[in-house]
């Protein structure tokens, strides 16, 4: 039997959680800007390349596995097919379109990958039998929660305090789902609560050799999310001062968090627009440094052999993170290659491309490749660091055994919101995913749905195109 949430604290002034429910339940389909809506279609189509892309990876074969195993409700749709329940679908849907690491991202005090966030919207809004306006104002307003936390928790930033970023996607991914569930802002704050209590992760996840669960990072908390959802709207209650409690998240976990601009209402602006679409699958400080090594390459690369150093020029905090560590100069995996800034520099300087075909098994350990990775120095450049993290900035300097040098800078790399991928450039992002593992005719009705989405009556509609027809 369903009870009432037992904690009295409403009746209080406000918590910060309930503030920040408050604001995520705040956002409205007709109060958002026309271009804040093509963002998040765009977003929502990148994701789904990005997902199908990662469908035959080993690690979302096991995730898939485990939820066949485990059973229950079919609530929603897998991608490639099936159905699972609302927290395993986006557990599985989660680590696919995080596989590749090809996902969204953001630079504030922490980075985000805000795309985990769609496995949960897909999963619950179809349950619900969401509209598509529904679930466009759902992700505008989880990004907003996601993105706040990145802005204004953290001292200095919760990575440098030993916590993986996607420890922030508990508040976003609960409140998301809290929302499509019909929950009212307190029992979204005891969402919250329950899930920030719990998904706290560590950095070392993605420190040394990068594991296979690093795909699972996102989704495995907004799994959480959606059961803490689940188990608020059922009457069971969480700490509600969570952030400014005694031995609260926001001192323990963040080491600080400016809580009057987490809440703060909307003003117009928001937060999604600010958000980066990747053109390569790469950590998301190498997308400067490798789109400079691409032009360099289009320009005329001189053979490998008058190359005497390759210098990779990036802003402080890259160089702080573990894809400049030492031991990622000769990764020997995907994992770890897509998280190396020798490697991923290196391999578009040489090929001229810096996509999936870039990180087999071969092209790991090609000799060519290694002997080029062993002159790679990373250094910082001053006005990349100035400039971080508006910018996002790289670039590479070759310089040549006859003397003379190359250059080139990416201010705003390729993706950015100052530098957006044009609609083909999308286009050609999403087929080159999802052509592996959809029929392009099953991938051009998908793509149309997302362009439609906001005359969705039915997300189950939607849905119903993620199975499509394998090639």
């Amino acid at each position: 039997m369903k009870t009432e949430p037992r904690d009295t604290s409403f009746s209080k002034p406000a918590s910060t959680l309930e503030s920040l429910a408050t604001l995520a339940l705040s956002v409205r389909y007709e109060e958002l800007p026309a271009a804040v809506v093509s963002k998040t279609k765009a977003l929502l189509l990148d994701t789904l390349g990005c997902a199908y892309g990662g469908l035959a990876s080993d690690v979302v074969r096991a995730t898939r596995a485990v939820a066949d195993e485990c059973g229950g409700a079919p609530h929603a749709s897998l991608f490639g097919g099936g159905r699972s329940s609302m927290p395993l679908a986006t557990f599985v849907n989660g680590s696919a379109l995080r596989y590749l690491d090809s996902n969204d991202y953001y630079f504030a005090r922490d980075p985000a990958h805000p795309s985990g966030n769609v496995a949960v919207a897909l999963a619950v809004g179809e349950y619900k039998r969401c509209s598509g306006r529904e679930l466009i104002a759902a992700l505008v307003a989880a990004y907003e929660v996601h993105l706040r936390l990145c802005d204004f928790a953290g001292e200095p930033s919760l990575w440098k305090r030993g916590w993986h970023h996607g420890t922030n996607v508990a508040f976003s991914s609960s409140a998301l789902a809290s929302r499509l569930l019909g929950a009212d802002a307190l029992h979204t704050a005891h969402a919250m609560a329950i899930a920030g209590s719990h998904q706290n992760t560590l950095a070392q996840l993605q420190s040394g050799a990068v594991s296979m669960i690093k795909a699972t990072a996102e989704a495995w908390v907004a799994k959480a999310g959606v059961e803490a959802a689940l188990l608020a709207g059922q009457g069971v209650t969480g700490p509600l001062p969570l952030f400014e409690g005694q031995n609260g998240w926001a001192i323990t976990v963040a080491g600080g968090v400016d809580l009057a601009a987490l809440t703060a209402p909307l003003e117009g602006h928001y937060r999604l627009s600010d958000v980066s679409i990747k053109p390569y699958p790469v950590v998301a400080t190498a997308v400067a440094p490798v789109s400079a090594a691409i032009e360099v390459h289009r320009a005329g690369l001189p053979p490998l052999t008058q190359i005497d150093k390759l210098i990779v020029k990036l802003p402080a905090f890259a160089l702080a993170t573990p894809s400049a560590a030492a031991e990622r100069r000769y990764p020997t995996h995907i994992e770890s290659a897509q998280h190396s800034f020798y490697y991923c520099v290196a391999i578009a300087l040489i090929d001229g491309a810096c996509g999936d075909a870039q990180f087999t098994p071969e092209k790991l350990a090609s000799q060519s490749v290694r002997e080029l990775l062993a002159k790679v120095e990373l250094r910082e450049e001053p006005s990349f660091s100035a400039q971080w993290p508006q910018t996002a900035g790289g670039g590479i300097e070759l310089q040549l055994r006859d003397g003379s040098v190359r250059r080139y800078d990416s201010a705003y790399p390729l993706g950015h919101p100052r530098c957006p991928l044009g609609d083909d450039e999308l286009a050609a992002k999403f087929y080159e995913h999802a052509d592996g593992a959809l029929t392009r005719p099953c991938a051009e009705k998908l793509r149309a749905a997302v362009d439609q989405l906001e005359a969705c009556p039915d997300l189950r509609e939607f849905a119903a195109l993620f199975g499509g027809e394998a090639p």
